[in-house]
């Protein structure tokens, strides 16, 4: 299998703490991490990141993020977590899936 290069976005600790444990995989690459969505855009697009998880908060979907998927040239899946539903949500062009946050390893792995 491919390794997977994950790049996270996070303002809550325990969102952060909790991304580190589900991903820790030998075929996931923890490539950076971020709390600020500006400078972790500047990141991604330096990095490409096979994948981005970001913590889901009442605020949305941070529009600047979601705009690498009309601009990025590379294949990059983005994956919204809410530590609030335990749900998920997968960006992946115009593709949008639902599912449980005990499927981010599966997700991510692709």
């Amino acid at each position: 299998m491919a390794l997977r290069r994950v790049f996270v976005i996070w303002t809550n600790p325990l969102f952060h703490e909790s991304a580190r444990l589900l991903l820790n995989h030998p075929d996931i690459l923890w490539i950076g991490a971020a709390t600020d969505f500006t400078a972790a855009q500047d990141a991604i697009m330096r990095l490409q990141p096979d994948t981005i998880l970001f913590e889901k908060t009442e605020a949305g979907i941070p529009v600047n993020i979601l705009n690498i998927l009309e601009v990025e040239t590379w294949d990059v899946r983005i994956i919204g977590l809410s530590l609030d539903n335990n749900e998920m949500s997968l960006y992946h062009r115009e593709h949008q899936t639902v599912v449980k946050a005990g499927d981010l390893l599966q997700l991510v792995l692709g």
